[in-house]
């Protein structure tokens, strides 16, 4: 009985040491996250995509670029398909003419 009484504090105390590793490493350890110099950069890339874009005259997939959260190229993307998709029907109609 006693062995099994051991083996029940051995677990918790592993456990609780586990928890306490744990939550060191939440507060100090290796915690991925942003620093204002990455979020500063990434949103200078942004910004300077938006005015080219701007500057290419494609007002509307900037103000896209612009209205999504974190100026994501995945907007981007979708405006690129949007565009490829009108210049194809434009292709198709010209072939037609």
């Amino acid at each position: 009985m006693s062995e099994s009484h051991r083996s029940e504090v051995a677990a918790f105390r592993e456990r609780q040491a586990l928890e306490e590793e744990a939550a060191r490493l939440c507060m100090y350890g290796f915690a991925s996250s942003a620093s204002h110099q990455m979020i500063t950069a990434r949103m200078q890339l942004g910004a300077e995509r938006i005015l080219s874009l701007i500057n290419e005259g494609k007002h509307e997939e900037a103000q896209a670029l612009m209205n999504t959260e974190y100026w994501s190229a995945e907007a981007e993307r979708g405006s690129d398909e949007k565009e490829s998709v009108k210049q194809r029907k434009n292709e198709v109609e010209e072939d037609r003419a």
